[in-house]
Order: C-alpha cells, then structure tokens, then sequence
C-alpha cells in the first residue's frame, strides 16, 4: 500500500536495517499496518521471523492475500518463518484458569525468545542477512500473566538479537500493542510507553474524538526520532478499504467537505 508508505515516509525500496517500530491503537483498529509491514518486508526480500499471539496463520494469510502477498509461498520459499503464539501459550492460559503454576511467566518468555533466536538464525545462515522480528500482539502476553516490565525486557532482547557489531546491517523489530490509553488498563499503557521510549519509530492509530464515523475511521500519528532526513512527526486522519486505506489531512475529508 503506496499510501501508507507515504504516510510513514518509507520508501518502497527501503530496507530499514536498525529500526525499532511500534505500531499501538486505542479505540480504533490499527491492525492494517502490522499487515503493511509484513507485507513490505516480504515483497522487499527481507526475510521475517513473525509472531502471531493473538491470530491464526489463516486469518494473517487471508489478510495478506488482498495486499498480494502470499504468506503459503513465502514460507516455502523460507523467507518467513511463522510462529503460532496460540499455540506455545495455549497450555499456559489453561493452566492459569485452573490455578497450575508449575511454569512462570518468566520461563515461558525466555522459551519464546529461544524459539524466535533459533528461527531467526535460520533466516540469517539461508539470507545472509539480518532478518525482521514482527510480534503481534504483546498484549496477550499482558492477558496470561506477565507484567509490562517483563514484556519491556523481552522486547530489549529482541531489539539487541541482530545487532551485533560483526554484522553489516543490524536487524528490524516491529511490535504491535494496544495501548489501553482508553480504558483503565495501567499495565498495557506502561507497556506501551516502555516501548515508545525504546524505539525509533512509533505509530499511534486512535479514534476520533468526535466519535464514530463511518467515512473517517481514525486518526494517525508517526514520530521519529534521531531522524535527520525524514519528517519527525505526521498526523493524519483515515479510512480503511477492503485493500487500500485513504489517508487526508484533519477535517478533509470528503464527508466533512461535502
């Protein structure tokens, strides 16, 4: 989606080796863009190592299907790697409904790590090159126990995975979150102001303040930081299409205007 390259000031050839980007949303849906950069980064030969804790496999592949990504062929092609969160932390959620605490939050975290390091070496010995680490969302994590802090140093390692000074580049790390800056959930507003001050990027989608609109689904916010050559700080308003999402200054839109 050319659009929301444009927004994010990204060109279409960019491989954004370094990066920290977190993508967050608060009252409005801002899962188009962790959809985006899967995409991106696949169809730029950019291996990625995703993982998926809150959807199946098949809902991500039918969403990517209509940006024209095949996420079948690209693991065959063994440029992505996905691992199935609902899966490695189904057992843990059962296990707290029923008051077992034979594993801590701790072990299952450094049991994820493990499974995204070895998957990513994988990567890297077929590619020759850092790969990205996409997670959506690290709010699960939130659900089965663990406390932001605990997210915040898992998040750390991911970042400093690829970053080693022998390599060439340094790898990218894109982590969705919702925020809970609308509700009274302090823990995913902690998590999420730990990962803003760590990163290089962050993306905020919201609601309107005025309320719903079904001609204006949100607003978007990007900021950088130690950017020389980009813009600091976007803001626009949107609306999600079934391929495609329309971007326009505040009040501009054609519903308002019209």
């Amino acid at each position: 989606m050319e659009e929301v390259n444009d927004v994010l000031d990204i060109g279409r050839d960019d491989k954004l080796y370094g990066e920290v980007i977190t993508l967050a949303d608060s009252s409005a849906d801002g899962t188009f863009l962790l959809h985006h950069f899967l995409s991106f980064f696949i169809n730029n030969n950019r291996p990625v190592c995703f993982v998926s804790l809150s959807q199946s496999f098949g809902h991500h592949k039918s969403v990517c299907q209509k940006l024209g990504t095949n996420l079948t062929q690209s693991i065959d092609s063994e440029i992505l790697k996905f691992i199935d969160g609902l899966k490695i932390f189904g057992g843990r959620f059962l296990d707290i409904c029923g008051d077992d605490t034979r594993d801590s939050p701790s072990d299952s975290l450094q049991g994820l790590y493990e499974t995204i390091k070895e998957n990513c070496k994988d990567l890297f010995d077929k590619h020759g090159i850092p790969p990205v680490v996409i997670v959506d969302s690290l709010n699960i994590l939130l659900n089965i126990g663990h406390q932001s802090k605990q997210i915040s140093a898992f998040v750390q390692y991911l970042c400093h995975l690829n970053s080693s000074s022998k390599l060439d580049a340094r790898g990218t790390v894109v982590v969705f979150v919702s925020s809970g800056e609308d509700s009274s959930d302090g823990e995913a507003s902690l998590l999420w102001k730990s990962l803003v001050h760590m990163s290089s990027v962050d993306v905020y989608v919201s609601g309107l303040d005025s309320g719903y609109c079904k001609d204006v689904h949100g607003k978007i916010e990007v900021n950088r930081r130690n950017c020389l050559k980009r813009k600091p700080s976007k803001s626009m308003q949107f609306k999600v299409n079934d391929k495609s999402v329309t971007f326009f200054a505040s009040g501009m839109s054609r519903a308002v205007l019209g």
